[in-house]
């Protein structure tokens, strides 16, 4: 058995889902945190130090940074959507918020740049394909910032998942007489629930959604 050192700082890589050959990690310069604890820090008067991603390919191991990590801006799990990664960017110092698509190799592009005033908190703010939307997970209600507005309540037990097009997807769990899981479809325009099916929902490299 063949090993393999990288020369990468501290950070747990995943593959990305929906692909077959991108592996991805978070370092952060100093204690890991979510989006929202960021914030947190930087309300307090105090700085962010700052997070970095990487990505690397499978097999030839390939290592790509799109960003340098700087303080007081929050680099958000990026998601993948067909052939590029959608990344969330929040800018405390700048108040900005920033939405980039990136394909490893070139250079990341703005898709769009919001006020931080645009959000209530940046709890559960997240990107989310496809196509790329920029939403936010709260009080009982799953809100679309860009690139339209809608609002839309949510059961307590309800997660979002992704977007495909005019549909929303949800996971809903109970856990009575046991613990099952759902996936729920809701029209985007509607905001109407359209069908409820068990099982949980898995995005495969070929682009289609698995219900298991």
């Amino acid at each position: 058995m063949q090993k393999r050192k990288f020369d990468l700082p501290d950070m747990y890589l995943e593959l990305a889902e929906g692909t077959a050959e991108w592996y991805m990690g978070t370092h952060f310069f100093e204690e890991a945190c979510d989006l929202y604890d960021a914030e947190e820090i930087v309300k307090q008067g105090k700085k962010f130090a700052g997070n970095q991603i990487y990505f690397i390919h499978y097999p030839d191991g390939s290592v790509y940074k799109p960003f340098e990590g700087r303080e007081n801006v929050y680099y958000e799990r990026p998601v993948w959507d067909k052939d590029c990664f959608g990344i969330l960017s929040v800018d405390f110092s700048e108040g900005r918020i920033d939405i980039y698509t990136y394909c490893p190799g070139n250079a990341a592009e703005i898709l769009a740049t919001l006020p931080l005033t645009s959000v209530k908190d940046c709890y559960n703010l997240k990107v989310e394909m496809s196509p790329w939307t920029l939403g936010r997970q709260a009080d009982s209600e799953y809100e679309i910032i860009w690139p339209l507005k809608k609002i839309f309540p949510i059961r307590d037990n309800e997660s979002m998942i992704c977007r495909d097009g005019d549909v929303l997807y949800f996971s809903r769990w109970t856990e009575e007489p046991y613990y099952q899981e759902y996936v729920v479809t809701v029209d985007i325009n509607t905001g109407k629930e359209l069908n409820v099916e068990k099982g949980s929902l898995y995005l495969m490299p070929d682009g289609t959604l698995w219900n298991v």
